[in-house]
């Protein structure tokens, strides 16, 4: 039980530590355009919340019951016409935040969250980072459905600014492995990828409401 606790307080000390990291990064972008490199603090944001992630899937694997994760999953399969069987997980990564000792459920705050899932042999992954006023701040997604060849996956990520996407990069990438080349890079969506894009963009938006509708059932 000891060990448990000790394990408890370094996981919770490093989260504190992470969660100081990523209001410094907020406060980065709450920066006039230009006062900044938008996107390199992005990324920062994008690596600490992935630190964030591997450290909650790290306790879940050591089979520890504390911390409980700090995560919602959805598992869905069900058999859709001409494509078969289809499998979709998503999992949403939140922060807990207590306003005042009187607050007896903490707010949950979205902050990541992966989409995985597939139509027929075809397997498609998505990434959704959210800032602190829960509007999407990257996508990146994975789809052969825009891939130049059956050899080759394509990758898409989309930049945020103040809810608005503000830099689009396209890539394909070998099956085989090794470097993907640049399709694209630009401040806007091209025509071609413009449904693929408010598909993404849509799907940020179920997500948000997936967690809303979660965390409120948790109180009742």
């Amino acid at each position: 039980m000891h060990q448990s606790y000790r394990k408890y307080r370094l996981f919770m000390n490093r989260q504190i530590l992470i969660s100081a990291i990523f209001a410094l990064a907020l406060s980065i972008l709450s920066e006039p355009a230009g006062a900044q490199d938008f996107k390199k603090a992005i990324r920062q944001h994008y690596a600490d919340a992935k630190t964030y992630v591997d450290d909650i899937q790290a306790v879940a694997a050591g089979g520890d019951v504390y911390p409980v994760p700090q995560c919602f999953t959805t598992h869905i399969t069900q058999n859709l016409p001409g494509t078969g069987y289809h499998q979709e997980d998503i999992s949403m990564y939140y922060r807990e935040i207590l306003s005042s000792d009187d607050q007896i459920y903490p707010s949950l705050a979205l902050e990541f969250a992966t989409k995985k899932y597939n139509f027929a042999a075809r397997e498609f992954y998505e990434e959704y980072l959210y800032d602190d006023k829960q509007q999407i701040q990257f996508i990146f997604a994975t789809t052969p459905d825009l891939a130049p060849d059956a050899d080759h996956t394509c990758e898409l990520r989309f930049y945020f600014l103040d809810g608005k996407v503000a830099e689009v990069l396209v890539k394909s990438r070998p099956l085989s492995g090794g470097a993907p080349t640049t399709i694209y890079s630009g401040k806007t969506v091209p025509e071609k990828y413009g449904a693929y894009y408010q598909a993404r963009y849509d799907s940020s938006e179920l997500i948000k409401r997936l967690f809303l509708a979660l965390d409120t059932s948790r109180e009742n």
